[in-house]
């Protein structure tokens, strides 16, 4: 008669072992599978979305021929770019999309159309977008801000890496 040895037997009983401890079979998959998917909204820690507004106005006009231009008034330090995205209201992809530079306090945006020509008069989502890094920035802006971390108001967000970013939407009908 053969003996088994302990040795080929304990990677299943190891294996075993982790999945009952893991909870599988216990039903506790399924009642998960039965709760509704929530997001827990975490305040603002650092008081990062606290002051002043960064944008000060944001303008949007629909041009001769149809096309748009969005354009503000806004706080941040000269030559900081921003991008200018328009989608659908509600979200989904970009249907036009530029990236402008601050200039004495504001920034103005080309006539945006898009693919196929002149966007139709609906109601559409305009969003600013600026992130704080080298590949985005001059040194000359991220000097003035910290890298963007000095940037405090609505829209100053942080990455988990730590990293300014600066981000407002607005819906509008045009």
């Amino acid at each position: 008669m053969r003996r088994a040895r302990p040795r080929r037997l304990l990677l299943p009983c190891a294996c075993l072992l982790f999945l009952v401890a893991a909870g599988c079979g216990s039903g506790n998959a399924k009642k998960a599978q039965n709760q509704p998917l929530t997001f827990e909204i975490l305040p603002d820690t650092a008081g990062l979305s606290s002051g002043e507004p960064i944008v000060d106005s944001l303008t949007v006009e629909r041009l001769d021929g149809g096309a748009l231009r969005v354009s503000g008034r806004t706080e941040l330090p000269e030559g900081t770019r921003l991008q200018i995205a328009i989608r659908p209201a509600g979200g989904g992809s970009s249907v036009a999309m530029s990236q402008v530079f601050v200039n004495d306090g504001s920034f103005e945006s080309p006539p945006l159309t898009g693919d196929f020509g002149p966007l139709p008069p609906a109601t559409y989502r305009f969003e600013v977008l600026a992130h704080f890094t080298p590949e985005w920035q001059p040194a000359s802006v991220l000097q003035a801000t910290n890298e963007g971390r000095a940037l405090r108001g609505p829209g100053v967000t942080r990455s988990k890496q730590g990293v300014a970013s600066f981000y407002l939407e607005e819906e509008l009908k045009r």
